[in-house]
């Protein structure tokens, strides 16, 4: 109750980091750490003072031979009475805000104040790893795919939030089987987009969803990232690459269709690879059909 999460404004961070490179939970995490470090070193003086207090009335009441529970015993003072000591009217009133700013600064676009690269040749400051098997159904003679069961394995390294990091690959997980298979821009002659809505850009919906899709954390980890917020790993775009197994495997279920067609092994597929264009990979035909 005593926590709230305010919008995104200047008004309370002028320069806050962007959102993107899969960096927002960290960046906020760090810069929210940072400022409550502040914090606690403007209060621990007064936290000392009332543990002392605290510990003294104790003592005190013991010697007055009073049976204390063990919430009684326990000489260290609430958040509420720490913060009403630092913020004591006309008596001692001290800063009681602070503002925390956290950006990564190992990668290949920090530099130092000249301008010049200061970090590593990689897109972020460490590495995240994970892996994903799917088992998908194709009708060779539509195209249409079902994708019938995905098992994820992703590295977070120490996971702040599991809920929030298992969230977030499921989400890259869908977004990605919509880049590979159903979303397609269509332009005319003339350079026009003309799937500016639903009924002719397709993303994914529910249907186009595994019917089981299982998602786990690692848990054998060597350890925390060295680098990462308090040993946890960002997580946002990177799983969004595992949905190629989806289309690794309708890539297998083509490759058996042809064979069963007598057609050549060798096939090419567009990006995204769309209903059409499976159906037409299978190399089915009418000769097939006849009895």
């Amino acid at each position: 109750q005593a926590i709230k999460v305010g919008e995104t404004n200047t008004d309370v961070v002028p320069n806050m980091r962007f959102t993107g490179g899969s960096i927002t939970s960290e960046v906020c995490c760090e810069a929210a750490r940072r400022a409550c470090l502040e914090l606690n070193i403007t209060l621990e003086p007064h936290r000392q003072f009332l543990r002392k207090k605290n510990q003294a009335a104790i003592e005190e009441q013991q010697k007055e031979g009073k049976t204390l529970s063990p919430e009684e015993m326990n000489p260290e003072p609430s958040w509420v009475a720490v913060v009403a000591a630092a913020n004591s009217l006309l008596g001692h009133q001290e800063k009681l805000s602070c503002t925390g700013i956290f950006a990564p600064t190992t990668n290949k676009y920090t530099t130092d104040v000249e301008g010049n690269p200061n970090g590593k040749p990689y897109h972020g400051d460490y590495f995240t790893f994970g892996a994903a098997c799917s088992e998908v159904e194709v009708d060779i003679l539509t195209g249409e795919m079902q994708t019938l069961r995905s098992d994820i394995l992703f590295d977070v390294g120490k996971s702040i939030n599991p809920g929030i990091d298992i969230g977030q690959i499921e989400g890259a997980f869908a977004w990605g089987i919509g880049y590979y298979l159903y979303e397609e821009p269509l332009v005319d002659a003339k350079g026009v987009d003309r799937t500016q809505g639903v009924w002719e850009y397709k993303p994914p919906l529910a249907s186009e969803m595994p019917r089981e899709l299982t998602v786990e954390l690692l848990r054998e980890n060597p350890g925390p990232a060295p680098i990462g917020v308090l040993g946890s790993k960002a997580v946002g775009e990177p799983p969004f690459m595992l949905a190629y197994s989806v289309l690794g495997a309708v890539k297998k279920a083509i490759a058996a269709a042809r064979k069963d067609a007598g057609a050549s092994p060798i096939f090419a597929l567009p990006m995204p690879c769309t209903v059409d264009a499976v159906q037409q990979a299978c190399a089915v035909s009418a000769k097939q059909m006849e009895c």
